[in-house]
């Protein structure tokens, strides 16, 4: 995977409560991410913006320092995305790859377990309300 399928990753996890605040729910969280990138604060956000989110993005990967991002940089930075998410070092795929033959049934693919559900539902009741979600995205930011 390329540095722009981890961008996309981050963007797709980081907008998904923007898109749900448009919908009228969730919208505290999805004020804080907008306002977050929205640096200069005009209510809008503009291609510069999200270039510096995607140059500060590249910081990170950048463990070398040296202005370079390196393929093992890159699987490092998924590696270490995926454990945040998921608190796994697994890959989705291994995950759902129960009896490990290398192909990931339908039948596995929903058995296969869901750890972002089961850290953001934290009463266990099979149910995300929107204060369970608020305080997931909160607490998965403020792992950083």
């Amino acid at each position: 995977m390329t540095g722009r399928t981890i961008l996309a990753m981050v963007l797709a996890a980081a907008m998904a409560p923007v898109v749900a605040c448009a919908q009228g729910a969730f919208q505290e969280p999805g004020q804080r991410i907008f306002s977050r990138v929205d640096s200069n604060g005009d209510g809008v956000i503009d291609r510069q913006e999200v270039l510096d989110r995607r140059g500060e993005l590249f910081d990170r990967m950048d463990s070398g320092g040296d202005g370079g991002v390196t393929r093992e940089e890159v699987d490092s930075a998924k590696r270490g995305f995926r454990k945040r998410l998921t608190r796994s070092t697994q890959s989705p795929f291994d995950m759902a790859d129960a009896d490990g033959n290398g192909t990931v049934t339908r039948e596995e693919f929903l058995a296969a377990p869901q750890p972002i559900f089961d850290q953001a539902d934290s009463n266990r009741d099979g149910q995300l309300t929107p204060d369970e979600f608020t305080s997931f995205v909160t607490r998965l930011r403020e792992s950083r």
